[in-house]
């Protein structure tokens, strides 16, 4: 009798073996756009949040005027948060300014006036400094000129822009992050004069 091959089969097993293949290739390919996702959304989540501590605490600077008509600024500002209070010693400020091609600046904490009547008050009250900000109150508070290396120094402070007709920076950075810029330029070193 003479044996016959039956091919059918050879066929069956490849096809269950390319089946398999495709089937370990999803399988694999599917891992790969799970993990891409998930990480994308975690991406997402962590810079909603940082956005969300920044917008959440801020400081608004509302107004500045010249303290003295050497080195001293006063500013009004506005803190605005969702329910957090913060500790004026917690929140810093850098003077900056660049003269002649040098650059001098001058930091500090919120309570950190060396020359004025209180380091930082609440608008309609004595200047006698406050120790928590609370959100939508206003607030006074000065800087010194200088810098961190010679305090007593009138860098960057309003008798120095003037005089050279240039501007100086100032920041305020919070503790989660958020900062505040503002330009300062004087054309008027009379105290009490708007710092523009």
């Amino acid at each position: 009798m003479k044996q016959e091959y039956d091919d059918n089969a050879q066929y069956g097993i490849g096809l269950m073996i390319v089946f398999m293949a495709c089937i370990l290739v999803a399988a694999v390919s599917s891992a790969v756009i799970i993990q891409a996702v998930e990480k994308l959304a975690q991406q997402t989540q962590h810079t909603a949040h940082d956005a969300n501590k920044e917008a959440a605490t801020r400081m608004i600077i509302l107004n500045a005027w010249v303290e003295d008509s050497y080195d001293d600024y006063l500013f009004m500002i506005e803190y605005q948060s969702m329910g957090k209070e913060v500790n004026p010693a917690d929140v810093d400020w850098i003077l900056s300014c660049t003269d002649n091609g040098n650059f001098y600046y001058r930091s500090g904490s919120l309570n950190s006036w060396i020359s004025g009547p209180g380091s930082i008050w609440e608008v309609g009250q004595q200047p006698t400094s406050v120790s928590t900000l609370e959100s939508g109150k206003r607030y006074f508070f000065g800087i010194d000129g200088g810098t961190n290396a010679n305090p007593s120094d009138a860098h960057c402070g309003p008798d120095w822009i003037e005089s050279r007709g240039i501007t100086a920076t100032f920041m305020i950075n919070m503790p989660d992050g958020g900062v505040t810029t503002q330009i300062l330029q004087v054309r008027d070193l009379s105290i009490g004069a708007s710092v523009t």
